[in-house]
């Protein structure tokens, strides 16, 4: 009788291996998630197997096959929407790819200029302004000092060619802008400047929306973005 039983050895690998096969749960379990299918299968053989003398509620089918085909529905929906929101995200994500090396206009002081190209920004006040001036600076202090003709209330475009005050061509770099009049009851008014920089990188945040990286170091949310150019 000894002579059948195998000889099991803690060193005997192939038994261990089967033994360990054998009590793996979770490659044995059946899979515990009922489809559409599976609950037709059952309500089919429940209804082969009822007692003909108490037959089972024909409306309780309709409604347990009308939850079924519900969440059967709801499931394809959300992976539906999943998938479409996945699309949108790539093609966010392509959109803002292509604004790299753009100009954008933004609200702000801080500009990029290009040697011997013209900057150009915007001013924007609410109240008609006297005496405009627009000061340009670098970090070494002040580069240009402009005067503007008188401004009613609104934007006002104005250039710069990039020379300073003695007529010396600046180099790239990033530059500040301060510009103030005088208003009606005399005294002075800083005006708000829309600036030009380029943008350096695009970051998609997890709600989908976009920063802009600008050549300034500025980061800025995409919808204050009020102009893009080449």
């Amino acid at each position: 009788m000894a002579d059948l039983l195998p000889n099991i050895t803690t060193g005997n690998t192939d038994y261990l291996k089967a033994m360990q096969q054998n009590t793996n749960s979770a490659s044995s379990a059946p899979n515990k998630q009922m489809g559409q299918a599976d609950f037709l299968r059952l309500l089919t053989t429940q209804m082969q197997n009822q007692d003909p003398s108490k037959p089972m509620d024909p409306t309780s089918f309709v409604t347990d096959l009308t939850q079924m085909s519900q969440l059967e529905s709801t499931n394809t929906m959300n992976s539906s929407l999943l998938a479409m929101a996945s699309s949108f995200q790539n093609v966010q994500t392509m959109q803002g790819a292509s604004l790299i090396g753009k100009n954008v206009q933004v609200s702000g002081e801080d500009f990029s200029h290009i040697q011997g190209q013209t900057s150009q920004f915007s001013l924007n006040t609410t109240v008609p302004l006297t005496d405009v001036k627009v000061v340009i600076s670098d970090a070494n202090g002040v580069v240009k000092e402009m005067s503007i003709a008188d401004m009613q209330s609104g934007e006002k475009r104005v250039d710069w060619n990039g020379l300073d005050n003695v007529d010396v061509t600046k180099g790239d770099g990033v530059y500040s802008l301060t510009a103030y009049g005088t208003n009606p009851d005399g005294g002075l008014q800083s005006i708000d400047t829309i600036v030009a920089s380029r943008v350096n990188s695009v970051g998609i945040n997890s709600n989908g929306s976009m920063t802009l990286t600008l050549a300034t170091g500025e980061k800025v949310a995409m919808e204050t973005v009020r102009e893009i150019s080449g």
